[in-house]
């Protein structure tokens, strides 16, 4: 396997994150991590049973760099009643592949090695590199969900990097072929997080109001209430909760989680009233 390199070069990795900012409007901070997100992608692609979800993956996959993205989200499929040595047996060549994380990638260091939890259905971590751009420390969440299955078929997508080169324009890396949740699985469980989360998140909201905006999303499409009202019902979910204090704590979220990962003009387009009735007719829905 050939990893990316690109940060071998730093002057020109710099030059190319520095365009990739003035063409885009994203961040250079948030446009640095989206590569190194890629080269961690790249790393983990060929891991068995290994699945790309989440918003970073709706983001580099299916919905074209709507939004960055500072952490990796996973899943490993399994049956709800696996029992807690199937899910031990099961991540097995993905410890084994974050053990030799720092010989085949010297520029990543493990801050917080996988560890289990809640069983062995989640695993977290914490990887660490050294921004070529400002010198500080900057870290990537992971995380493996083994909790369900996936009920869409799994296949495998381009994951793309956002990085421009500072000559033509053009993409600077190449594409990531690797297993990847279903588009509209993915935004089923954004409904269930939106739905559930004991704190709510406002990155969920979101993704939601973004699809349904601009994704062509359709909150009454029978297929997505069917898969969200599967999704609800696994058992260790929270409570289903759209009480108005919620978009409290969501409000509070918006400048210091939502605002960094955004571009402007997406910024200035986002109604968390809007997003939270989106929220509440799928609710309705699946009830």
């Amino acid at each position: 396997m050939s990893y990316f390199t690109l940060h071998n070069d730093p002057d020109l990795f710099r030059a190319s994150v520095n365009h990739t900012a003035a063409e885009t409007k994203f961040l250079e901070r948030l446009i640095e991590k989206d590569y190194f997100c890629s080269l961690l992608l790249e790393y983990f692609s060929t891991i068995p049973d290994l699945v790309f979800k989440g918003g970073t993956c709706l983001a580099k996959v299916h919905a074209d760099f709507y939004r960055l993205s500072e952490d990796l989200d996973f899943t490993i499929p399994m049956p709800v009643d696996s029992t807690r040595k199937d899910r031990q047996e099961k991540i097995k060549p993905t410890k084994e592949a974050f053990k030799k994380i720092q010989t085949e990638l010297p520029d990543i260091r493990i801050k917080e090695d996988l560890t289990g939890a809640n069983s062995s259905m989640q695993y977290l971590a914490t990887l660490e590199y050294t921004s070529l751009i400002t010198g500080n420390a900057e870290s990537i969440k992971f995380e493996v969900s083994l909790r369900e299955p996936l009920l869409e078929k799994i296949n495998s997508y381009d994951s793309h990097t956002i990085l421009l080169n500072p000559v033509n324009s053009k993409r600077a890396c190449s594409v990531i072929q690797l297993p990847c949740i279903a588009k509209r699985e993915a935004y089923s469980e954004k409904f269930r997080a939106a739905l559930t989360r004991r704190e709510p998140a406002i990155r969920d909201y979101f993704d939601i109001d973004f699809a349904v905006l601009k994704g062509g999303l359709k909150i009454g499409e029978p297929e997505l209430i069917e898969l969200v009202k599967y999704k609800v019902g696994i058992p260790g979910n929270d409570k289903l909760n759209v009480a108005d204090k919620r978009l409290k704590a969501l409000d509070e979220q918006i400048d210091s989680q939502l605002k960094p990962v955004l571009r402007e003009k997406d910024f200035r387009q986002f109604d968390l009233k809007r997003s939270f009735e989106f929220v509440v007719e799928m609710h309705f829905k699946v009830s």
